[in-house]
């Protein structure tokens, strides 16, 4: 209460997620206040993760993904996508801190780097940093057996974006999943707290290299929403009510600084990949034309 309660709304979400709502808010662009008509859902209708990742990594989703089981995902992402493409090749990576998602990537076929839950960091000459990841990875006691604290996930990820430069890459972040199914309220405040201090970081870390500078965009969301009310909110299925609704945010020299959008057009998961793709100069819309189409409000104007 002390840390995060204040007065308005408005206050109580900056207290919890500074960086979202002092510089994203800002000099971006945030989606999904429903109250001011801007309204983001997902496509599918099963509401909860592998469903979601796909719709956002594939751009559609696909009615025969219907569990989070580890079954490789038949259809490529446009991760996969962009790695097959030249100027691509050996430069995208996946780290995310749940072990499904190198399925959900099929990391047997995509050809690039992918790290998903307790597992060692994807690189064959681990440097100091790493080998000390390896070993905390290993040892410690784990929460859930298939979910990586985001901590260490991040840090993973960071070393791993600081010594190859992809330019493509994901974090996936997940504690506040697992503390909402807990029903610990206070664990999933702080991991969101904490996981937007570490967007902050990596917002400060590519404005700090020439390489990155003024040339990344940033694009923030999640792969499902949850319920309301005192019991709801743990839980995310097909029988939650309000689980479809979820948000979107980006930062970066594209995108028109309009801040926290009202009245816009009904948003879907599935529009991510194209646009994804059109900041990188490419028509993954044209490609896969099942995909949700680019979201233009976000990118310049195209004459």
């Amino acid at each position: 209460m002390k840390k995060f309660w204040r007065e308005s709304p408005e206050a109580r979400r900056e207290a919890l997620m500074p960086f979202l709502w002092s510089v994203v808010a800002k000099r971006g662009q945030i989606f999904g206040n429903q109250y001011k008509d801007s309204v983001v859902q997902i496509a599918n209708d099963k509401k909860f993760s592998y469903p979601g990742y796909n719709e956002i990594l594939t751009g559609w989703p696909n009615p025969d993904i219907t569990s989070n089981a580890m079954i490789p995902n038949p259809t490529p992402t446009v991760f996969e996508w962009l790695h097959h493409k030249p100027g691509f090749r050996n430069r995208v990576a996946v780290f995310s801190a749940w072990d499904v998602v190198p399925f959900i990537v099929n990391r047997d076929r995509c050809g690039f780097p992918v790290m998903g839950g307790w597992e060692p960091v994807p690189d064959r000459n681990p440097n100091p940093r790493e080998q000390l990841l390896n070993e905390l990875i290993a040892e410690l006691t784990r929460t859930n057996e298939g979910e990586v604290d985001d901590p260490l996930l991040f840090h993973a990820a960071m070393e791993h974006f600081l010594k190859h430069k992809p330019r493509v890459f994901m974090f996936g972040f997940l504690e506040t999943d697992h503390w909402g199914h807990a029903g610990r309220y206070d664990n999933y405040l702080h991991a969101a707290h904490r996981v937007d201090d570490y967007i902050r970081r990596i917002w400060e870390t590519v404005q700090s290299l020439p390489e990155y500078r003024d040339r990344t965009t940033l694009i923030i969301t999640t792969d499902h929403g949850r319920g309301s009310g005192l019991q709801d909110w743990r839980d995310h299925n097909a029988a939650i009510d309000g689980a479809e609704n979820v948000w979107l945010a980006f930062l970066g020299p594209d995108t028109p600084a309009f801040g926290e959008r009202t009245n816009t057009e009904r948003l879907t998961l599935s529009r991510i990949a194209a646009t994804l793709a059109a900041f990188l100069g490419e028509d993954y819309h044209a490609a896969v034309p099942q995909s949700g189409p680019v979201i233009d409000e976000v990118l310049p104007k195209r004459n």
